[in-house]
């Protein structure tokens, strides 16, 4: 008797066992991963190495995405899809982390971020645009690979499928640090070394002109109202004109009015524009494009470790040494408000080309976004009451900050 409980149990262990992969693979019930939210805020963890998602407004929900160590530049693909995440220049690879950045401006939709594809560069830059967006030519998102000379334009945006990457080539005269913006038919790109601007025809990739006289190059700006660009040289700003009888030609040069250089610029209130240095800052440049002929006026400001300005150019924001964030006038350089973000910043802290490490500012809506590396944390700030809102305490050394919006959170 007892072996025919035996084999009993045995043959009914036999069946459950046969129909268990059944069931395992039979219909299951699929959860929906959609969410809401207002914009997502992308931060680089220079602790870790790692990309940090935070969901606003109610920064409940953090992801970390594990990228290659350590980011050094993130941009936001044109319609906010895709975050490009590029590492530090201290290795002899440089990837390139494409993260699908959840957010789907068309429905309205917002799925948790993920990356979906890493790329191999050659030294991959935006082309110095400093806005957090990527840079497009003809519409279709771009990167510039420096030690290749190339301009990499991709023709779609299958990052995240099976389909091939199709990717339109442009080739450059020689390997350097870009500056780069296309105008008209063309594209203007800056040589920071070689001190030129290399004109290329956007359709036929054939250089049409090129500029001398521009050593040390960095830094741009454009005027939409005359369509002129500003390049930054080390001796002085080069105006080139991109329309009617101005086009690509020399329209002027101008001096600094002090030995400090312009690096890089930022879109203030109207047609005034900022500039600024790397490094400790201790003053800015204000340039008025609607005033000729172009002058630089010279705004001091405390020591600082990093500026921006607002979505709207209507605020200057400068983050000091002391850990105060100056509120000013987008168009003016006045100090409207300040308040206090943080501890004090060491005297010897910046960055160099392995990471980033400097704090970031950004802004939506009314609302400033400050990334503290050393604390760990992203201050909020309520910029029309100059008062710290919260701190979003996420831990390890948040650095650069990118924003993927609705188009109505900016408004």
């Amino acid at each position: 008797m007892r072996r025919i409980y035996i084999s009993l149990a045995l043959a009914i262990f036999g069946v459950a066992g046969a129909l268990a992969p059944a069931v395992a693979h039979g219909p299951v019930k699929r959860n929906s991963e959609l969410q809401t939210g207002q914009a997502r805020l992308f931060t680089a963890d220079a602790a870790t190495g790692e990309i940090v998602a935070i969901d606003l407004p109610d920064a409940t929900s953090i992801t970390r995405l594990s990228t290659p160590p350590f980011v050094m530049s993130m941009a936001v693909g044109s319609d906010a899809k895709y975050l490009f995440a590029m590492r530090g220049r201290d290795t002899d690879r440089d990837w390139i982390t494409v993260i699908d950045t959840g957010m789907d401006q068309e429905t309205g939709e917002v799925r948790p971020p993920f990356i979906a594809r890493t790329l191999l560069g050659e030294a991959p830059t935006t082309g110095g645009v400093h806005d957090g967006t990527l840079p497009t030519i003809g519409g279709k998102d771009t990167l510039y690979m420096d030690n290749t000379a190339e301009i990499v334009v991709f023709q779609n945006d299958n990052f995240n499928g099976y389909e091939s990457l199709d990717a339109r080539r442009y080739k450059l005269a020689k390997p350097d640090h870009y500056h780069a913006l296309e105008a008209g038919d063309n594209i203007y790109v800056g040589h920071l070394r070689n001190g030129f601007v290399q004109v290329l025809n956007r359709e036929s990739g054939e250089e049409i002109a090129r500029i001398q006289g521009c050593p040390g190059l960095h830094g741009l700006a454009s005027d939409p109202e005359t369509g002129r660009l500003f390049f930054g040289c080390a001796p002085n700003m080069l105006v080139i004109g991109t329309r009617g009888e101005e086009t690509n030609k020399v329209v002027g040069r101008f001096s600094y009015p002090e030995s400090q250089r312009v690096a890089a610029f930022l879109k203030g209130k109207g047609r005034v524009f900022w500039g600024y240095t790397e490094g400790t800052l201790p003053q800015l440049y204000r340039l008025d494009l609607a005033v000729e002929p172009y002058v630089f006026e010279t705004i001091p400001v405390a020591s600082s470790v990093q500026v921006n300005t607002s979505h709207d150019g209507a605020y200057l924001l400068a983050l000091t040494r002391a850990g105060v964030l100056e509120i000013r006038d987008g168009g003016t350089g006045d100090l409207l408000r300040s308040v206090e973000v943080s501890k004090p910043f060491a005297a010897d802290f910046h960055e160099h080309t392995d990471k980033a490490v400097l704090p970031d500012i950004l802004t939506l809506g009314g609302l400033a976004y400050v990334s503290l590396p050393t604390e760990g944390a992203i201050a909020e700030v309520d910029l029309e009451a100059g008062e710290v809102i919260r701190h979003l305490d996420i831990g390890g050394e948040p650095t650069r900050l990118v924003l993927a919006p609705w188009p109505e959170a900016q408004e």
